[in-house]
Formats: structure tokens, C-alpha cells, sequence
């Protein structure tokens, strides 16, 4: 991953900018680990501004940035184990910057929903005992905004990361048998895709079966798959740092004539959704799509609105669609369409897959080389 400069991240900003997310670390230097116990190993943190870029982290940390960060491109700034952390550090690159000297407070941008609290208040601490009190900007809505459209290194990344999860949802319509667990299903499709070269999960993986799956929040358990239930598969797999999100519902053995229509209706949904996909479409189209697909339909009562969200570094980015959403799709943005529909005592059906929004149109990026929705025994052809 290329460093980005402080300019293409923060438009019309002047103050620094904290980066403490692994996500926007990465991102932003191209700095991963996956070694996140910071009572044990200390934070790490970046520090923007238009003067350059300082990567602080553990000083143990040393070999493992040398061999990700570029040092000429990146101040790197090792902290002691003895410190308390990098807020003294951050401190003094502020410092030395030169903000807060004429005036009373530092501005700096941060991360909302992602700074540690102990760094927050250590460095509030640490400027204090300058004198100086910190006027904290959100900057989370100008990444945002910047991871939205992707590279096309990072849709290369993308793309691959679909793969093994194609490939993985492809083995699973072989081992969806009676008297498997939920969890069986989970162990054996993580197991897979680590094989296929996955560095883990997006996310918690779903298999859901029978009235399981009739609630997206439920996670799977010990209940054992039986002949006629629907079972939702929802994962991803992680290539290159990026992360793939796509579901399939499955009928095991045998399907009812009430699951094959909620089945038939939520993959004409999706189909009909995906084909409107271009750039220039509003997301309201896409709900509106689905909403006119549902009129007078008894199933509309359970249907969830929600359609989709951008995806990239997380399984789930920014913009979701959903009722309000107003936002235009772009070349080069990779979104998910999700419908589902999720019946009290029945079950529930999701099917989605992730779309690249091209210059002309768009690419599904997942889907099954044999669509179907019964599977394990006696696996039936075509939605």
C-alpha cells in the first residue's frame, strides 16, 4: 500500500491528524500487525500533517516496521518500553510543529469511534503540563469519504479476497448435510479458506439454520442441521488486507413451496437490484428498486431494509443502503447487495453478493458457478 500524502486524506484541513485505527494506520503508511494486546505490547499511532508523517510505536516493533514503512517517506518514532505510551511522543511532534504556541489550545485531528481512551487522556495530560488544552477535530467522515472509491491495487486485493470465498461457499454446498452443526459448518468453511490462503475472518462467520436464521443478529450454536431447513451462510475471507462479505441461503435435502418463494423472491430482488448498479445511480434508486419489487407482495411485512454497504479494509464501510441514503455510486466504489427476507418460525433468506461499479457498468465479484437454492442431497439447478 502506497503512502497517502496529508492533502488527499484531510481536504481543506490545516490541523494534524492523530491516525490510531489499524485499519487507518495501514491505509494511511501501510503499516499492519496483528498483534493488538496493548497492555502487554503499547499502542502505535501516526501523526499527519502537511509537514510530513511520524509512525510512533514500541520500540520492539523496530524490525517489523523497518520491513513495512519506508523511513524516508515516514519519520519513525520508537517509544520505550518504560514509557507509559506514545502519548509523550505524539507530544512532543506537536510540539516541536509548533502548534499551541500562540494560542491556548492544539487542534488535532482524530478518529471517533477508534482512539484508545488511555491514549486520549495521556495526551491530554501531556499537553497540559505545557499549558495547553487540545481542540479535537473529527476527521472520521474525510476517511470515509477517501477509502470510498477504491485503487486499483486495493480492487486487485478485492478481487482476490472474493475468490477464496467463492471458492469456500462453492465447498460448502458439498458438506451441508443433516446432523452437521452449526458450528461444524463454521469450523470446517474457516478451516477451508485458511487452507485457500485467507488471513481470517471479516467477521463473525454466520450459519444459520431453520428458525435460526430468521434473525440476523442470532449467532450459529449446536443445533444440528435437518432435512428441509434452510441454512444462511454469511462470511468472508481476508486477501491482501482486504475483506469479502457474501451470503447464500440453502435448502438441505429438500425445500417447502414457502421457503422457494421467499427463496425466488429475494434472488429476484437482488438480480434486479445489481443489474441497475452503474455509476451515477443513487442508492435511493437501489431502494426504491427493491421496495417496488415488494408492493402488495405478503412477504413485504419481513423484509429488512437494508440493501448493502460499501466494503474494502472492513467487511462494512461506509455508506450503507438504506431508507435515506442519498449518495450517487462511482467508478471504482465495491458495494454489497443484500436483500433478505426473515419469516418468525420459518426462516430467513439473504442472498448477496459484492459489485465493482465499473466505468460503464459493473462486475459481480462472487456467485456460485451453479446457482441454486437446495443442496446436500438431492441439489436441485437454478434459483
Amino acid at each position: 500500500m502506497k503512502r497517502k500524502n496529508y492533502e488527499s486524506l484531510f481536504p481543506g484541513m490545516s490541523a494534524p491528524v492523530l491516525i490510531s485505527t489499524q485499519e487507518n494506520i495501514y491505509y494511511a503508511i501501510g503499516f499492519s500487525t496483528a498483534a493488538r494486546r496493548p497492555a502487554q505490547i503499547g499502542l502505535n499511532a501516526v501523526l499527519m500533517s502537511r509537514e510530513g508523517a511520524w509512525f510512533v510505536f514500541p520500540e520492539a516493533w523496530a524490525p517489523l516496521v523497518a520491513g513495512q514503512v519506508d523511513g524516508e517517506e515516514v519519520s519513525l518514532v520508537p517509544y520505550p518500553k518504560e514509557d507509559k505510551g506514545p502519548a509523550e511522543a505524539i507530544a512532543r511532534l506537536l510540539w516541536d510543529l509548533g502548534e499551541g504556541y500562540h494560542r491556548d489550545c492544539v487542534e488535532l485531528g482524530f478518529e471517533r469511534g477508534g482512539l484508545e481512551l488511555s491514549l486520549y487522556l495521556d495526551l491530554e495530560e501531556c499537553l497540559g503540563k505545557r499549558g495547553k488544552a487540545v481542540a479535537w477535530q473529527d476527521v472520521t467522515p474525510l476517511f470515509c469519504q477517501a477509502r470510498l472509491v477504491k485503487s486499483e491495487e486495493e480492487v486487485l486485493a478485492l478481487k482476490q479476497s472474493a475468490a477464496v470465498a467463492r471458492e469456500a461457499m462453492e465447498y460448502a454446498k458439498t458438506i451441508l448435510h443433516p446432523g452437521k452443526t452449526e458450528l461444524d459448518l463454521v469450523a470446517e468453511l474457516e478451516y477451508f479458506m485458511r487452507r485457500k490462503g485467507s488471513e481470517g475472518v471479516p467477521f463473525t462467520m454466520k450459519a444459520l439454520a431453520g428458525e435460526n436464521a430468521a434473525r440476523t443478529i442470532n449467532l450459529p450454536g449446536r443445533r444440528r442441521i435437518r432435512r428441509g431447513d434452510v441454512v444462511l451462510l454469511d462470511f468472508g475471507a481476508v486477501a491482501g488486507h482486504y475483506a469479502s462479505d457474501w451470503t447464500r441461503s440453502f435448502a438441505v435435502g429438500e425445500a417447502s413451496p414457502r421457503l422457494t418463494e421467499l427463496y425466488r423472491l429475494v434472488w429476484q430482488i437482488e438480480r434486479e437490484c445489481i443489474a441497475r448498479v452503474r455509476p451515477g445511480v443513487n442508492l435511493k434508486d437501489l431502494m426504491e428498486c427493491a421496495g417496488d419489487m415488494l408492493k402488495g407482495h405478503p412477504l413485504k411485512p419481513f423484509f429488512n431494509p437494508y440493501l448493502g454497504h460499501s466494503i474494502g479494509l472492513n467487511s462494512q464501510e461506509w455508506p450503507s443502503i438504506v431508507p435515506g441514503a442519498d449518495m450517487e455510486l462511482q467508478e471504482n466504489m465495491v458495494i454489497t447487495i443484500e436483500p433478505g427476507i426473515y419469516v418468525p418460525g420459518l426462516g430467513g433468506v439473504r442472498i448477496e453478493d459484492e459489485v465493482w461499479v465499473t466505468a460503464d457498468g459493473h462486475e459481480i465479484l462472487t456467485g456460485l458457478s451453479e446457482e441454486g437454492f437446495v443442496a446436500g442431497e438431492g441439489l436441485s439447478k437454478g434459483p
